[in-house]
């Protein structure tokens, strides 16, 4: 089965909706770089640094 390919205009802002555990967190450190990512997990993270 031969790789789907994702085309994302460079302007743009790409916003992963899903479930808990649905794998957005993965699907984007796989397809974009760590600069590209804003993770709310890791903003909760400095707000309450558990």
């Amino acid at each position: 089965m031969p790789a789907e390919q994702l085309k994302i205009p460079s302007l743009c802002v790409v916003a992963l909706i899903g479930a808990s555990g649905s794998g957005k967190s993965t699907f984007a450190r796989r397809v974009f770089k760590p600069t590209e990512v804003l993770s709310s997990d890791f903003f909760r993270g400095l707000v309450s640094d558990d």
